[in-house]
Order: C-alpha cells, then sequence, then structure tokens
C-alpha cells in the first residue's frame, strides 16, 4: 500500500514536471513566435495617437509653435529662436545671419570630418567654405588641437557637432573661439537635454541649431536656430508656415514600433529592388535634398510644435530607458574580442544613448556583426560611410568611419531584445577571434 501510495506520487511528481517541461516549450516557442515578424529601426523616439490629436487640435486652434520656440529659448537659455522646414536650411539661415554680421567679409566655417552631409550642403548653400578639423575616436569629441590649427583670418564660425550626441570641452572651445572672434555653432543632432560641466550643451555658443528629423530626441520635422549673441536675432515673423505633415507624423508613430516597421522594411526592400526606388523617407515636411537655399525659409507649423512640446516634455523619460540599455550593453559587452565601446569625455552628464556606438577593430567582422544583427531582426548600422574620409589627413575621423556600428537603444528595445543583441555581437566576434 506504502509502495503504492509512493508510486501514485512519482507518478504525480513526473506529470507535473513534463507539464513544466511543456509550459517552458510553449513560453519559449511562443516568444519566438511572438519575435518572427519583428525588426527594431536603429533610432526611434516614440510618438504616440495622443501626440498626433493634440497637433490637429493646436494646428486648428492657432496654437503650438510659438509656446515650443519659447519652451526651447528657456531652456537654452536663448535670447531669440527662429523655425525651418529642415536642419539644412536653419543651419544655412544661421550661418548667413552670421556671415551678415561679419564686418570682414570671412568665408571658412569649420566642421568635424566626421559628420552628416547635411553640415557641408548647408555651408555651400550659404555661399561659404567648408573646412574639415579632425575628431577624438575614443570619445566622438572634436579634436581640439587640430580644430584651433585650422583657425585663422578668414575663419568666419567654428561648428561643434555632437556626433550621436556625445559632446566635447565646450568651455574651452568657447574661450579659444571668442579670443579669436570666431563664431561657435552648437550642432543638438543628438545633443538636446545633454549638458557639460553642469552646463546645458547648446548654452556654450553664440548660436545652436537643433535638427528635429526623424531619429533625434524630437522628431517632428523641421529645425531650430536658438540665439544668444547680442545682434544675432531670429524669429518666424514674416515668414508663411509650412503645411502640417501630420501623414509624415502619424507614419512615423505607427511604423517606428517593431511589428509595423518589419512589414514595413519589407515592403521597401521589395520596392527598392524591382522599382530602384531609393527614397528616404523623412519627418521633415519639405525634402532636405534638392533644397534651395532662398530666404525667406517657411517656418514650422502649429502641429509640429504641438507635438514637439509633447515629446519635449518626456525627454528624460525617453533617456532614463536609453540609459538603461546603453548601460546595459557596455556592461555585457565588455571584455568582448574585437569590439571596443566609446567613452564619453570627463564632465557629460545627461548623454541621450539615442544611439549606442561600438568600435569594431576589423571592418569585415564589423560587418559580420551587422549581418549577423539583420538575421535576428535588428537594424545596427554603420553612420556617415560616404565619401571616405582621408586616413592620412583625418585619422581620427577615418577610424570612427572605418569602426563604428551603432546599435538601438529606443524604448521599444526590451530586456530580451538587448540579450539577443550582446548574444550575437559576442558570438560573431569570438568566432572571428578564434
Amino acid at each position: 500500500m506504502t509502495r503504492k501510495r509512493a508510486s501514485q506520487v512519482v507518478d504525480r511528481n513526473g506529470d507535473r514536471n513534463d507539464d513544466s517541461d511543456r509550459d517552458a516549450e510553449d513560453q519559449a516557442s511562443a516568444s519566438q513566435n511572438h519575435r518572427r515578424f519583428r525588426r527594431l529601426a536603429p533610432a526611434v523616439t516614440p510618438l504616440y495617437a495622443g501626440d498626433i490629436a493634440a497637433g490637429l487640435s493646436g494646428h486648428r486652434a492657432g496654437s503650438g509653435l510659438d509656446e515650443f520656440r519659447t519652451e526651447v529659448a528657456t531652456f537654452l537659455g536663448a535670447e531669440s529662436t527662429g523655425t525651418y522646414t529642415s536642419f539644412r536650411r536653419a543651419l544655412c539661415a544661421c550661418l548667413l545671419a552670421l556671415s551678415e554680421a561679419d564686418d570682414a567679409d570671412r568665408t571658412d566655417v569649420l566642421v568635424p570630418a566626421f559628420c552628416s552631409s547635411d553640415f557641408p550642403e548647408a555651408i555651400d548653400g550659404a555661399g561659404l567654405n567648408p573646412l574639415r578639423y579632425d575628431v577624438d575616436p575614443r570619445s566622438l569629441a572634436l579634436d581640439r588641437d587640430a580644430a584651433v590649427a585650422q583657425i585663422d583670418e578668414n575663419t568666419l564660425a567654428l561648428v561643434a557637432v555632437n556626433v550621436l550626441g556625445y559632446g566635447s570641452e565646450m568651455d574651452r572651445i568657447a574661450s579659444h573661439c571668442e579670443s579669436h572672434g570666431v563664431f561657435l555653432v552648437e550642432a543638438l543632432g543628438y545633443a538636446v537635454g545633454a549638458a557639460y560641466g553642469g552646463d546645458r550643451l547648446g548654452t556654450f555658443g553664440d548660436c545652436s541649431v537643433l535638427n528635429f528629423q526623424q531619429g533625434k530626441p524630437i522628431p517632428v520635422g523641421g529645425g531650430m536656430i536658438a540665439s544668444r549673441g547680442a545682434g544675432l536675432e531670429f524669429t518666424d515673423d514674416g515668414r508663411e508656415p509650412v503645411a502640417p505633415n501630420v501623414a509624415a507624423l502619424s507614419g512615423y508613430a505607427v511604423l517606428g514600433r517593431p511589428h509595423p516597421y518589419y512589414f514595413y522594411s519589407r515592403v521597401k526592400t521589395l520596392l527598392d529592388r524591382y522599382h530602384g526606388s531609393k527614397t528616404r523617407h523623412s519627418t521633415h515636411p519639405e525634402s532636405k535634398f534638392d533644397v534651395p537655399y532662398a530666404p525667406p525659409f517657411a517656418t514650422m507649423s502649429n502641429f509640429q510644435g504641438t507635438v514637439g512640446r509633447r515629446v519635449f516634455r518626456r525627454i528624460g523619460n525617453d533617456r532614463r530607458h536609453r540609459e538603461r540599455t546603453a548601460n546595459g550593453y557596455a556592461d555585457e559587452l565588455s571584455g568582448c574580442p574585437h569590439v571596443d565601446r566609446v567613452r564619453p569625455i570627463s564632465g557629460l552628464t545627461d548623454h541621450q544613448h539615442v544611439r549606442y556606438p561600438l568600435l569594431v577593430d576589423d571592418p569585415a567582422i564589423r560587418d559580420s556583426i551587422a549581418a549577423a544583427l539583420a538575421d535576428i531582426g535588428v537594424q545596427a548600422s554603420p553612420l556617415y560611410d560616404w565619401p571616405q574620409i582621408e586616413a592620412e589627413r583625418f585619422p581620427g575621423a577615418a577610424r570612427i568611419q572605418r569602426e563604428i556600428l551603432t546599435l538601438p537603444t529606443h524604448p521599444y528595445v526590451d530586456a530580451e531584445d538587448r540579450k539577443r543583441i550582446v548574444r550575437t555581437v559576442r558570438d560573431v566576434a569570438m568566432n572571428d577571434a578564434m
């Protein structure tokens, strides 16, 4: 009788173990199926249906843009602001104003050798001459010695580009520019909200230029100039607003999520392959390419301003999520062969971590990592990979271009995604190290 009861207990426990195993298998299968039609975009700042609805309401009420400008101006301690339909137009308008304020007819504008093509294009559009300086590959900060060496009597302005939000020693750069009578422009594409030495980036220069393109901390399309310099006044007065980009921002709100982004990217790939379409969709209300640099430029819309205010107010929450993911990458990829991380300069705080950059010491391994991540539905990407940078003139920038690979950090990246990404990077790097 005792043996029978014992047998029954064993059988019941065995049943429970079998059920537990099946449950675990079912959960793993469900998780795998859930991630099957899922793809992570390289950089997303989420927009929501409530943002679009509020934007439409603000547009109907004729409000939103002035309030957005005021909030940004207060945040950056700016004396004036103006909005534009793309970052290129904003930067061009800024440089035109600097050139007009300059009594010496200087024409050279310094930009980093590693940066978006937006910068030289806008400088050319303003009728000025872009000159390059090198970048420190360890921190993505500007190489101060290289930048200073470029300054001469024909230098109108130095543009400090916070590449991926990684700032530079802005106090020393501002002091040097001031002593040489050179305008300092801060480009805040990925760096809105970040600070250096306790002061917000965007408060060191004569002007800062903000980029509201997709993937940035405020992805409502367009751009803004915030001026702190005496005699440099920007305004939206007297310029017509652009039509609201409702479709673009609605699409961004929906398609930035992992499941819709999977189907969007598949369809776009097929169209590109069979119809030769290379269209690059943007949240800018007007194309940033083939830009007519002829003032007066249009302003942003009240729709964009209203949405922008809502995103701006939650920038801290988005930053904290991205920071957790970035810290996870840093910890879990520590010691990974062939892979190093960018280390921000001392004193940089509230870094937005919009993308997490890796430096992979072999381009072939970098390509293998990117391909392996694509196979698991993760869009990791290099940055500013064309035209090729001259390694002899700009060794730091050339190294970054050759080695950089960015991982997604946005709020749609969950803990399981991060683990799968880390595991994939490690597996490829370890296999190539053997």
